[in-house]
């Protein structure tokens, strides 16, 4: 390695440093552009946004959480707390489709911010400085790179809002020490997390068996007024909904499975595999560092670091939370599942990406020792290169925006605005399975496909009640993505409704990638 001469060997590394760097900030810069773009386009994005946005116009009030056997036929899939926020946004005059998906990018940013922090945390503080803010800056950088987060950030959904609450938690329970009123502060917000989405439970599970390291009485306080409080919160909507909150949440979410969706859901991550490598080496050398102290081999002891040492604390802490997320990559095995399951658990192995990028950034700040063989640092720092050079390569293929942005041209957006012109001016409701188009033309939505062909498929709902509407004409029209034999037309509707609406509605046209049908009266 002699070939490496002491003054090369920082120059190689720091260019390959701040190459990275460039490529992170610059993808950055990318990612922002376009969720701007899609804060502001008026138009679908996903296809939960259009049902969100009508459940955020009902909670709250009477029908919130009400009788799927009464028309409209509607399921509420998560707790209102995202729904509430929407709703308090809007009323300041901002639409509210802009409303909701200015929450998401909101949420992303501090998701951001706080990874950031915890990473510069998670390294020791015996680490050069420069070297921890470098690994701290590629964490909250290398969270807009991954792909859930990329296609989710700018949606109304509440996945952000509720992955945002969760990790601030985590954050304000590590910091927690000599600050008690911060453990109230995580639990406030783990609370707060639970009602945006109901499956949010990793960080307060991830931080128990720290709060309880730090102080058990503290903990026990904590839980049982976070406990009341929800529990009381849950109460009032079990009474205000008939018993309505909890059949929809939890038994109208129970959706089919199949292993080959999961599967499949994990192959569309492939271009996360540098990051999961430089994850997998931040867990490593973390512990192995850890490791070194010897305080692992006494649990007293141990216990005792984690409450004086804010890194093995939080790299305790974050381990276990990136545990527990990883137990949601099964759910993508469920009828329906998106890359929002993942969400929570990218934003955590982001990270250990940051840590293994300060150790690796270390050796270029740490002065260069004149007793030191060059060949002695050579090939660790030749391995430096080396990944960070696949971590540039990693940054050629990440896409910064949703996929809607490439065909959205001005001959598609004036089809849109003309499809919604129509469907304002129906003098009958429309089915839609496109509900932005509904709600952006001030209809209401009637009926949502996706989960009542799931309930219907289960025997849970009888579809019946809608295939007599159809069969009754009693939509103006029938606008579908695609038709029978459709990989998303078939998800969304049962051979049963598939049937009736082409022989109600047999004239079709096609409008901005949109099936149109029409009565034959």
């Amino acid at each position: 390695m002699s070939f490496l001469h002491r003054p090369v060997q920082p120059v190689v590394i720091g260019a390959a440093a701040a190459l990275v760097a460039a490529c992170l900030g610059m993808h950055w810069l990318r990612f922002l552009r376009f969720a701007i773009a899609s804060i502001l386009y008026p138009y679908e994005l996903d296809y939960g946004e259009g049902i969100v946005w009508q459940q955020a116009l009902l909670v709250p009030g009477p029908r919130m959480y009400g009788d799927i056997n009464q028309y409209p036929f509607i399921v509420f899939h998560y707790p209102p707390f995202y729904h509430l926020v929407v709703r308090a946004v809007s009323a300041l005059g901002i639409d509210m489709l802009v409303a909701g998906r200015s929450i998401s990018l909101l949420a992303a940013l501090v998701i951001g911010v706080v990874c950031a922090r915890l990473a510069y945390l998670a390294t020791p503080a015996g680490m050069e400085r420069g070297a921890r803010l470098a690994g701290a800056v590629t964490a909250s950088l290398t969270v807009f790179c991954c792909l859930p987060v990329i296609h989710w950030a700018a949606l109304m959904r509440v996945d952000m809002l509720a992955v945002a609450l969760s990790i601030v938690g985590v954050l304000a329970v590590v910091s927690s020490v000599g600050r008690p009123f911060l453990v109230y502060a995580g639990g406030f917000l783990f609370l707060l997390a639970i009602y945006t989405k109901q499956t949010s439970l990793a960080a307060p599970i991830a931080s128990l068996p720290l709060l309880l390291t730090i102080s058990r009485r503290r903990t026990v306080v904590v839980g049982c007024l976070t406990l009341v409080v929800g529990c009381g919160a849950l109460l009032l909507l079990e009474i205000d909904t008939g018993g309505g909150f909890l059949r929809h949440i939890v038994l109208y979410n129970l959706n089919r499975y199949r292993l080959a969706s999961m599967i499949d859901g994990i192959g569309s991550l492939w271009p996360q595999v540098i990051f999961c490598i430089y994850m997998v080496g931040g867990l490593i050398i973390g512990w192995r560092n850890v490791a070194k102290g010897g305080s692992w081999r006494n649990f007293e002891i141990f216990k005792r670091e984690v409450a004086e040492n804010v890194s093995t604390r939080t790299l305790c802490t974050m381990t276990i939370y990136l545990l527990l997320t990883m137990c949601m990559i099964p759910m993508l095995g469920k009828s329906g599942a998106g890359q929002n399951y993942l969400i929570e658990t990218v934003c955590v192995w982001s990270i250990f990406v940051g840590t293994f990028a300060a150790w690796i950034i270390e050796p270029l700040i740490q002065p260069w020792s004149k007793n030191e063989r060059t060949e002695r640092k050579a090939l660790p720092l030749l391995s430096a290169v080396f990944l960070l050079w696949l971590l540039f390569m990693q940054m050629q293929i990440m896409p910064t925006s949703v996929g809607e942005y490439n065909r959205v041209t001005p001959q598609y957006r004036a089809a849109l605005d003309s499809l919604v012109a129509r469907i304002a001016g129906a003098k009958k409701p429309v089915l839609s399975d496109d509900m932005v188009l509904l709600m952006r033309a001030g209809k209401e939505v009637p009926w949502e496909p996706a989960i009542f062909a799931e309930l219907a498929s289960q025997g849970r709902w009888d579809q019946r009640l809608i295939i007599e509407r159809i069969n009754s004409r009693e939509f103006a029209m029938i606008v579908t993505s695609g038709r029978r034999g459709s990989l998303l037309f078939d998800a969304r509707y049962t051979p049963e409704v598939s049937r009736a609406i082409e022989a109600a509605y047999p004239y079709s046209e096609q409008v901005a990638g949109r099936t149109v049908r029409l009565p034959a009266d």
